[in-house]
């Protein structure tokens, strides 16, 4: 068969069961990783929109999501464990292309001064081709003075 040009990728189709489930999965472990940064961008679809919640921040394409995420700026240490979040919940629907993943950023170190651990929520939207076309993230920043005040919840249990 492959002398002809077919091949047996129909298991590597966006659209093939479990397929999204994959994708995220995939997505997941790169980013607690952070250490390919062109494999985390290309989870992203060319005009992928961002917001973060808190900081009023938005994108609307991959260039500026990238600037934004920057992993090589600030000289990140993660100063728990080897992954830069845990996760406590993922609800993914496959028909409707949405998943909710929440957990927590680990303490990390930032430009010489540590941060964490930050609770989150993100929510992900995905086109056909199992891209993220729309990323919200609600994070509990911390220290407050990143925002602009409040108490630290990050430390209780949910």
């Amino acid at each position: 068969m492959s002398g002809c040009g077919v091949t047996r990728q129909a298991h590597h189709s966006p659209q093939a069961p479990g397929a999204l489930k994959q994708t995220l999965s995939d997505y997941i472990s790169t980013y607690q990783a952070r250490r390919d940064f062109e494999q985390f961008l290309s989870f992203y679809a060319d005009e992928v929109q961002l917001e973060d919640m808190h900081y009023g921040f938005a994108v609307e394409n991959k260039q500026a999501l990238a600037e934004f995420f920057n992993w090589s700026a600030g000289n990140v240490q993660i100063l728990d464990g080897e992954q830069t979040f845990t996760l406590s919940e993922v609800i993914l629907d496959e028909q409707q292309r949405r998943a909710v993943i929440r957990g927590t950023y680990v303490r990390f170190e930032y430009e010489g001064r540590e941060m964490g651990p930050w609770r989150f929520t993100t929510v992900l939207h995905f086109n056909a081709d199992n891209k993220i076309t729309y990323q919200q993230d609600w994070i509990n920043y911390w220290p407050r003075s990143l925002t602009d005040g409040g108490r630290n919840l990050n430390h209780t249990a949910n």
